[in-house]
């Protein structure tokens, strides 16, 4: 069994990324990993290529978190089984990631999956949550006094809340394991979205061949870092995304994702 990775960097650090290469690349498994540099200059060729295996491409221009993450997948040499959407920001034990491979590979009627993920110093991340409203997503933006905290609660699944492999509305898109064939009919990413929203997007275009879920028996460790909360420029893309995500499904029932249902698979 084949199984293929993106991962999309725009200037990352050389400590944050040897991490997650290292850990991919200690899975055993055929694979292949392709790194799509979206910044100016590429100068993490050099860096990136002393990896063997690895490919490397860069766009001379950031054209995009899930415009990266489909280049990527466009260049496979050879179509994979599972195919890994991963953060820069991200590192694991690559015998436990494997496990959930092959586990995925085992349950085709799953066609997108995520472990339990969790802050360096193991302390739960919360990642699963609602398909949001308009107003959901405005108050957790800018709900700068606190006065909307339950409501902004209501609209999560904390991750120790889960003890079983269990469906999902949706899940932030740090560590994506998905069937290869879902991916490739659903043509990845709306490259409309040029940064936030893809993750809330793909998950329901996913839900369309088959289950979406979380599977806690296997993690990862994410250096979450809250881009939009401290930067006006991303900020920005946050809300015109946002706007894009509103419009494109307008007149589509996306609400009715919005529960949780265990399954019987491990």
């Amino acid at each position: 069994m084949k199984i293929s990775a993106s991962i999309v960097i725009y200037n990352e650090k050389k400590e944050i990324l040897k991490n997650v290469i290292e850990s991919f690349l200690q899975i055993s498994l055929e694979k292949e990993l392709i790194i799509i540099d979206n910044s100016d200059k590429a100068n993490l060729k050099e860096f990136v290529l002393s990896f063997e295996g690895v490919k490397y491409i860069h766009t001379q221009q950031n054209i995009g978190f899930g415009a990266g993450h489909n280049l990527a997948f466009k260049n496979i040499t050879e179509k994979s089984h599972i195919h890994l959407i991963i953060n820069p920001d991200v590192y694991f034990e690559s015998n436990k990631i494997k496990k959930m491979i092959l586990w995925m590979s085992d349950n085709k009627d799953i066609s997108l999956s995520v472990p339990k993920v969790l802050y360096p110093n193991g302390d739960d991340q919360t990642i699963v949550r609602n398909i949001p409203t308009f107003l959901s997503l405005f108050i957790r933006k800018f709900n700068f006094l606190g006065f909307f905290n339950q409501l902004v609660i209501k609209d999560e699944y904390k991750n120790n809340s889960f003890i079983k492999t269990t469906e999902i509305p949706f899940a932030h898109g740090c560590f994506f394991v998905f069937n290869s064939s879902v991916f490739e009919t659903i043509n990845g990413f709306d490259e409309r979205f040029f940064l936030y929203m893809e993750d809330v997007d793909i998950f329901i275009r996913a839900k369309e061949f088959g289950k979406t879920v979380i599977n806690p028996h296997y993690k990862i460790y994410h250096e979450h870092r809250k881009g939009s909360s401290k930067s006006f420029k991303l900020l920005l893309w946050h809300i015109v995304s946002a706007i894009k995500f509103f419009l494109k499904y307008r007149n589509s029932d996306i609400l009715k994702y919005n529960s949780i249902h265990e399954q019987d698979s491990k």
